[in-house]
């Protein structure tokens, strides 16, 4: 029998021994890490949202946190009145409130016209309630009994002074500040 041939073992000098990857590790344990954060943050923006106070709108209120508006005072049946030998005039007519809450308190700017439009005095004035079925004022009326939502009341604004020039018509209304209660 033949003894098989020895064969030659040449050494390869293009092999080496490449140790285990350590950046390949330590990228995975970053994107593990930066995934779990991202999920966390998604996370915790959807509780937020869900768990987010609820906004209060379109909810009256009573009270020094009543948001009533000056919009929400209508005038109507607008008309003058003098007293007879008195520098005094009254603009009296109906107000109603539009606005969700009741009002206890306003204040107006009444604009005095010349002859021409022009506008020659305006003055601020509180608005004063009427007693029903009279004509006198009643001071602090809507403090003491604010005017509802919806409801129409009498009302009176007492001028005592008025500039020379004025036309003598019923002079512009227009509201500058509301008090709810």
């Amino acid at each position: 029998m033949a003894s098989p041939s020895p064969i030659p073992v040449r050494e390869r000098p293009d092999l080496r021994l490449v140790p285990k990857n350590r950046k390949t590790k330590q990228n995975d344990t970053l994107k593990r890490q930066a995934i779990t954060t991202a999920m966390a943050l998604v996370l915790l923006v959807v509780v937020m949202i869900v768990l987010r106070p609820q906004q209060r709108q379109n909810v009256p209120q009573s009270g020094p946190a009543a948001m009533a508006t000056t919009t929400d005072l209508k005038f109507s049946n607008l008309q003058l009145t003098r007293p007879s030998g008195s520098e005094v005039i009254y603009v009296d007519g109906v107000v109603t409130n539009s606005g969700r809450d009741p009002i206890k308190a306003a204040t107006v700017e009444l604009d005095f016209r010349d002859s021409k439009g022009k506008v020659v005095a305006s003055v601020q004035k509180p608005v004063a309630g009427i007693a029903q079925g009279g004509a006198g004022v009643v001071r602090n009326e809507f403090m003491k009994n604010p005017i509802r939502p919806a409801e129409m009341r009498f009302f009176r604004v007492a001028v005592d002074q008025t500039p020379p020039s004025w036309n003598h018509e019923v002079p512009e209304l227009k509201i500058v500040e509301v008090k709810a209660g």
